[in-house]
């Protein structure tokens, strides 16, 4: 069995999808419950066996520090209170793996392979996930798709495809695979503005991928998009993709996209009406 021991989470966009509130709650602190967005993927990365977290945030935030941060000024003053039983909710917090912050100036460069490529030292030689703030996956209970994507990967790449039979196709990139030898594979990865549908249901790229270590090097050497401006992650995956196998495993999970208001609504729906019904998640 491969596990990945280390994970990459994309955390310093501005959410402009979600302006005004996002102007004053950094984009990856939007609540689900008792809960930021982001702890979700921290949680998602430890049930999968992660070990080590980087979350790349924005010069200058400071908020999803201080949710990781040190707690013991707010745990003395309950104590004083007579409070100390209601600090258990804290101690949710400090049961997450290590994580460290990385920080990401917006006046810079841009684009979805900036996060990998700043977090260069934290990844070292080693394999690790990348993931997106702004796409959950809430998996059944016992089951990781992190997991079973790094078993796929075996120490190579490898991404999730969300199955979706209708979906506003401009909305997201999809995948265009080919069984071989009993394995999915990717063929290539189809942009937003294209109509291509495989039989009727779509593979769409939700942000979940397996690396080995040598992908940040494949990635400091990709050119800025001529038409966005931007330094794209699939990008460096197509350039991976005509030398070396990329494997797909397809996620059983419920995916919601947390830049937007319903994405957002329909995960908090999900997440804490399973937590009234004594539904346990791994996030």
């Amino acid at each position: 069995m491969t596990t990945v021991r280390k994970a990459v989470i994309a955390a310093a966009g501005l959410g402009t999808r979600m302006f005004p509130i996002t102007k004053v709650v950094e984009k990856a602190m939007l609540p689900i419950g008792r809960r930021p967005t982001i702890d979700y993927l921290v949680r998602e990365c430890a049930a999968a066996g992660v070990e080590e977290i980087a979350i790349v945030v924005r010069k200058g935030s400071t908020q999803i520090q201080r949710y990781y941060g040190d707690d013991s000024d707010l745990r003395a003053l309950l104590t004083r209170r007579g409070w100390a039983e209601k600090a258990r909710g804290l101690d949710e917090i400090s049961s997450v793996p290590s994580i460290t912050f990385v920080e990401q100036s917006l006046e810079d460069s841009y684009g979805t392979a900036l996060p990998v490529l700043l977090a260069k030292d934290f990844v070292a030689g080693d394999s690790f996930f990348f993931l997106s703030s702004d796409d959950l996956l809430v998996d059944e209970p016992g089951l990781s798709t992190l997991a079973e994507l790094a078993r796929e990967a075996a120490g190579g790449y490898a991404l999730v495809g969300q199955p979706v039979a209708e979906v506003a196709l401009e909305r997201y990139g999809r995948l265009r695979t080919a069984e071989t030898d009993g394995r999915l594979l990717l063929r290539d990865l189809v942009e937003k503005d294209s109509g291509f549908v495989d039989g009727g249901q779509a593979l769409i790229n939700i942000s979940r991928y397996a690396f080995p270590a040598e992908f940040v090097s494949v990635l400091a050497s990709v050119a800025e998009h001529e038409e966005s401006g931007e330094y794209r992650l699939t990008d460096g995956l197509l350039s991976v993709l005509r030398s070396q196998p990329v494997a797909v495993s397809v996620s059983s999970g419920s995916y919601y996209d947390l830049g937007s208001e319903r994405g957002l609504a329909e995960a908090a729906q999900r997440i804490v009406g399973d937590e009234q019904f004594g539904a346990a998640h791994p996030v």
